[in-house]
């Protein structure tokens, strides 16, 4: 499907509500790079998130719900202590606690919990920061969150620009003639609409949406990086789902080794009894990945909700 040589980062979450209920608000470390102070049953609170329902009504919900542990998939950066390629077995376990990612080093001003100081995409310390939602976040946080289909109560906020979410996967069919069809595979695909000022990477191109036309459905978007810098695309409806990827025969061909030969897809996708639809992106199963950027219309609490097994980049990194 694409390059095994992946330089973009990615996390994944996982849940497990095993934990000891009397550390569920401290941190603990285990692999390389993530804070190793421990809490005690004396830093607990009580914290609650009525918006998000039933599951979430009371502290005890929110913990055996709530982000338990992420796991770094990949990374660029290398080992601070030894100078080799990070280990793709690196984790951090957290109970609860407020998380930032960054390339703030521990005896810094602004050290970071888990800190990843080679990366210099990263923007700086608190480049990417992991919060549980609370009803102190108001309720069109909680509608965000709930739109994006959360399960662990937790959400990924990076205000800077630094942190991109994995969007949902596609598969493209081949039907008679030239024509192809692609169908959606993740219930939360249509979560990643291409509206005005979103912004997504692949591989190491940046695209942003300049304008979106719903009468013409034509959908006009700048590449700011990668091969294709400076260039810009008109994107028909008609012509979805319109692919992008190494391959020659794809709709938009990109030079770029980190991206599989059909990498992702704009997908026209008309809703039910609606005379129009909404561009969306899909990642059309690839090795590194397609990414929505926190961005712009994206660039609000609750937005970044995340569930499980759900990736996400901060940086080039993870």
């Amino acid at each position: 499907m694409g390059s095994s040589t992946a330089n973009t980062g990615s996390t994944s979450i996982i849940s497990n509500a095993m934990a000891s209920n009397s550390a569920w608000m401290g941190s603990q470390s285990n692999g390389a790079g993530g804070p190793k102070h421990k809490g005690s049953s004396s830093d607990a609170v009580e914290v609650s998130w009525s918006r998000g329902g039933r599951q979430f009504s009371s502290s005890r919900e929110v913990y055996t719900r709530g982000l338990y542990r992420i796991c770094l998939k990949f990374t660029t950066s290398e080992d601070e202590d030894e100078g080799k390629p990070e280990p793709a077995t690196a984790f951090w376990t957290l109970y609860g606690r407020r998380t930032t990612i960054g390339n703030g080093v521990p005896n810094s001003n602004r050290p970071d919990d888990i800190c990843r100081r080679m990366d210099d995409s990263m923007s700086g310390p608190a480049a990417g920061v992991l919060a549980c939602m609370s009803d102190e976040d108001g309720e069109q946080a909680a509608l965000y969150a709930m739109r994006a289909g959360m399960t662990c109560g937790w959400n990924i906020l990076g205000e800077r620009g630094d942190v991109a979410v994995r969007v949902g996967k596609a598969k493209l069919y081949q039907k008679s003639g030239s024509s192809k069809e692609a169908r959606l595979l993740t219930l939360d695909a249509e979560r990643w609409v291409l509206c005005n000022g979103a912004s997504f990477a692949a591989g190491n191109s940046v695209f942003t949406v300049e304008e979106v036309k719903e009468k013409e459905q034509k959908l006009t978007i700048h590449c700011s990086k990668g091969p294709l810098k400076n260039k810009t695309l008109e994107v028909y409806a008609s012509r979805c789902p319109y692919v992008f990827g190494r391959a020659h025969e794809a709709d938009l061909c990109v030079m770029d080794r980190e991206l599989s030969r059909k990498h992702g897809a704009i997908l026209y996708v008309r809703q039910p009894g609606k005379p129009r639809g909404n561009f969306v992106l899909a990642d059309l199963e690839s090795t590194n990945g397609s990414y929505m950027r926190l961005t712009g219309p994206y660039n609000h609490k609750g937005v970044g909700a995340l569930t499980l097994g759900d990736e996400f980049i901060v940086g080039r990194t993870g």
